[in-house]
Order: C-alpha cells, then structure tokens, then sequence
C-alpha cells in the first residue's frame, strides 16, 4: 500500500508574493518559559547552505562526496533563527548543549520539511 505524500501549504500575501512562515519554540532558561522564534528557509538559502558543508573529490575517477550534517544543522538553525533569548551569531549556536540544538533543529525540520510518516 503506497503512502500519499503530505501536500505543503504555501502562504502567498496579497500581491502573491510567498508570505515567510514562522513558528514559536518553548526552551526552558534558567527553569523560565522562553520561546526561540523560528522561519521556514527559502530553498535557495537551504540548498546554499547544503552545498556550502558538501565536499567532492575525485579519487581513483570516481566521485567521492563527503556531507558535514553538523555544520548543516548550525547553520541551518542560526539561518532560520528570527528571535532567541540568547544571542543570535553562528558562535553562540555551536556553543548550545547537543540536547537543546537537536531539539531547535528536530523541532525546526517538522516545521519546515514534515516527515511523511506524519498523519492527521
């Protein structure tokens, strides 16, 4: 039995032009509710930022293409960013505890790129 893909929801405004979705993350600090703000990347700045941490050499003729998932998930994450309770440069993003920036970029990707196995 085939799975239907889940259809995304584009926002346009009024002139048509694509409206910039966001969504607001609870983060515990210091035991405070606090809330990351975070946008839906263009795949433009995605597809950027995929080809920015990909590396291809060409050993013995044959391509060999090496992928850096953790500098994609820092980057991706300081892109999508609008508003945090800390500050917002690439430096501060690298230096958040493992837990907290799995948990931005887990909450992030079911924002943005919704897994399939999702079902309403």
């Amino acid at each position: 039995m085939e799975e239907k893909r889940q259809v995304p929801d584009l926002k346009l405004d009024e002139q048509q032009r694509i409206s910039i979705q966001t969504i607001d993350v609870p983060l515990l600090i210091n035991g405070k509710d606090a809330v990351v703000t975070m946008k839906k990347l263009s795949t433009g700045v995605r597809n950027k930022i995929r080809s920015e941490c990909t590396q291809t050499k060409i050993i013995g003729g044959q391509p060999s293409i090496t992928v850096n998932d953790a500098e994609i998930q820092e980057k991706i994450l300081f892109a999508c960013i609008v508003k945090a309770p800390f500050e917002k440069i690439l430096s501060v993003i690298k230096e958040l505890p493992a837990d907290v920036g799995d948990y931005l970029f887990g909450e992030y990707n079911e924002f943005a790129e919704p897994s399939e196995k999702k079902k309403d």
